[in-house]
């Protein structure tokens, strides 16, 4: 039996139906993705205000780290500056010393009282006598009035002396403690930092889509670019201190174990750690002796630099030998690609730090400055 065609009504009815059906659930998606879009949207504003604030603390923190690192740069300038006038005025103390030594000579040599008497019992006449005499006094006052003066002026020298060598090592404890409160705001910069770059990646895709988290990342990027800036401003006028000759060999002779290590980049290091010495004490990490290894550190690396069958962290060169062994197994030397890069991953495991590599980079090129000044 055939069925009927339907109405135009009913096909008519029939054809709304179907596209009510079709477009409300279209509709419904469409009103889904705007509510998901704004939810997104809501999620990065929240987001962006806590990179903000934390963004704010990596900001202050790095800016007190830069005034540290200027601090350190002012402290090496210093302790070089007070150590070489000391040098300078110990020369000029010696020298003093041996002028007086010849005055003592010469009043022996010429006889003292007995010569004076020798001289007036061969003068030929009274007046002769008078004569020989007066000037013999008037040598003699010469020469000790000459060994007064430069006695007070050895005493003088001696105390300028001793001042100066306070200075550095005064300069050394300032360094030291610039260093410890560098630590202390390079740390708080980096963990604002990190609890920053956290609160971004735990966004979903389309949070982290949204415009308020791209603003967010360029804050963090351009807080970056500033705080570099700041550190290589800070550290560029880092001074090279005077390298006590020990050290000196030491550093030349250990760089030689590591195929690509350059010594003055060894001695950079010792600058910074500790003054090439001239402050071994325990850093407030517990780090130890003239290249501030960890003990633990030191027990992997340690090296008998001076082979007396002992290895002591606290040696000049056992330490400065397992430095160099250290900073090798870091890759100095080894691998292809950007020498640069590879010395700053090396010194990234010597200290994990930023400020640290670019301070040492920065103490290394006022080395080799000095070094070529001298013809070293």
């Amino acid at each position: 039996m055939s069925r009927s065609p339907l109405p135009v009504t009913g096909r008519l009815l029939l054809t709304f139906v179907i596209a009510v059906g079709v477009l409300v659930p279209a509709a419904g998606t469409a009103r889904a993705a705007s509510v998901n879009a704004t939810d997104a949207e809501r999620r990065a504003a929240r987001a962006r205000v806590r990179v903000d604030r934390l963004v704010d603390q990596y900001e202050e923190a790095e800016k007190a780290a830069a005034r540290q690192l200027s601090r350190v740069s002012r402290a090496f300038s210093v302790a070089d500056a007070a150590s070489a006038d000391a040098q300078r005025l110990g020369r000029l103390e010696r020298r003093a010393t041996v002028r007086r030594a010849q005055d003592v000579r010469a009043v022996y040599a010429a006889g003292g009282a007995a010569g004076l008497m020798a001289t007036l019992l061969s003068a030929d006449s009274p007046s002769d006598v008078l004569w020989r005499r007066s000037t013999n006094d008037r040598l003699l006052k010469s020469v000790l009035d000459s060994d007064q003066q430069v006695l007070h002026d050895s005493r003088a020298v001696a105390r300028r002396a001793t001042q100066k060598v306070a200075q550095a090592a005064a300069a050394a404890d300032e360094q030291s403690a610039a260093m410890g409160e560098l630590r202390q705001d390079a740390d708080r910069a980096r963990i604002a930092l990190a609890r920053a770059q956290m609160t971004l990646a735990r966004l979903d895709r389309r949070a982290q889509e949204a415009r308020a988290a791209q603003e967010a990342r360029e804050r963090i990027a351009q807080a970056q670019r500033e705080a570099r800036t700041r550190r290589r401003r800070a550290t560029g006028a880092v001074t090279a201190l005077g390298i006590p000759a020990e050290y000196q060999s030491a550093y030349q002779e250990a760089a030689g174990t590591c195929a690509g290590l350059r010594w003055t980049l060894l001695a950079a290091v010792g600058q910074v750690e500790s003054g090439h010495g001239r402050n071994v004490g325990p850093s407030s990490a517990g780090a130890q002796g003239p290249m501030q290894f960890m003990p633990a550190t030191f027990a992997a690396y340690g090296v008998d630099g001076d082979l007396d069958g002992v290895t002591d962290i606290q040696d000049p060169q056992d330490a400065i030998f397992s430095a160099a062994k250290y900073l090798c197994a870091g890759g100095i030397g080894r691998g292809t690609g950007d020498s640069a890069a590879r010395d700053r991953a090396a010194l990234l495991t010597y200290n994990r730090a930023d400020w640290y590599v670019d301070l040492v980079l920065s103490a290394e090129q006022a080395i080799i400055a000095r070094a070529a000044a001298v013809g070293q």
